[in-house]
């Protein structure tokens, strides 16, 4: 299994402390979270983005995806208010820009979120429109955007496997690719052969992570309720090879998010052998 370390973790420590731990737990990849305190896309500068990018390099490590922060108000694709909308385009094209400096493959996006009191095709509407926009500009870059669906009710606009496959056949652009968040993608009820079914190939990226049935909590591997051994078994049946991306968020990793790093590769490694 081909872990990723991933600095959303990491927010209350600066960024060397991230790198360094991941060289510590013997990850050599690294999906990059684009977030206060470490890398701000509507602050950062050109020299900055080069020199964390020098700090990644020189620990020979790999950035597989940008995740530039996009889970609130005032990056939302679908806003209502055409301002916001258009602010939250330009922030992908700056996310686009820095990903040119970072020699990264891939950056992630979400389709945002409309009123729930308004139709549900009007957001929809203005999502495709905005995502279009941005996987026009990828493609000219040569960046696959991945677009992860965020469980109901956070968002009502891509929340499934289902919406997502429709919104990747209607802008039908090569570099708009799909991905899989496993608690979203239990919480909606999906499956793992499910996306395999839908995506086939375009399937390029996960998010693993434990978790509960009732929500859309990322845990540590082995603290909570998920069939871990059952969602490993799935992705080697339809011959997933891509990154494992370890996306632990809560106030309970905060103060030592190495120990739940740590504690997941020693999970995996005693459940399932060696990982990488």
């Amino acid at each position: 299994m081909n872990f990723a370390n991933m600095n959303l973790t990491y927010q209350r420590y600066p960024i060397d402390y991230f790198l360094d731990s991941t060289v510590q737990l013997d990850l050599k990849a690294i999906e990059l979270w684009g977030g206060e305190p470490h890398l701000h896309v509507e602050k950062v500068t050109a020299s900055e983005v080069q020199s964390l990018f020098k700090k990644i390099k020189s620990r020979n490590l790999e950035i597989i995806c940008f995740t530039p922060e996009q889970c609130s108000y005032p990056v939302n694709l679908a806003a209502p208010d055409n301002e916001t909308r258009k602010s939250s385009i330009r922030y992908f094209e700056k996310s686009l820009a820095i990903i040119d400096s970072l020699e990264c493959p891939y950056l992630l996006i979400s389709a945002g979120y409309g009123f729930f009191n308004e139709p549900e095709e009007n957001a929809w509407k203005r999502a495709q429109d905005s995502i279009y926009q941005i996987a026009q500009l990828a493609e000219k870059k040569g960046i696959t955007l991945l677009l992860e669906p965020f469980f109901y009710p956070y968002s009502n606009v891509v929340i499934n496997a289902r919406t997502a496959k429709r919104m990747l056949a209607e802008i039908k652009n090569p570099f708009l690719k799909a991905m899989i968040d496993i608690p979203c993608m239990i919480v909606a009820g999906d499956t793992i052969e499910d996306y395999n079914t839908l995506f086939a190939d375009d399937l390029v990226h996960i998010h693993f992570v434990d978790g509960q049935w009732n929500n859309s909590s990322h845990l540590v591997l082995g603290e909570g309720e998920f069939p871990l051994d059952s969602l490993k078994e799935s992705l080697e049946n339809i011959g997933y090879n891509g990154y494992l991306t370890l996306e632990f968020f809560g106030n309970q990793y905060n103060a030592d998010p190495e120990k739940c790093v740590q504690a997941s590769l020693d999970y995996a490694r005693k459940k399932w052998g060696s990982v990488n």
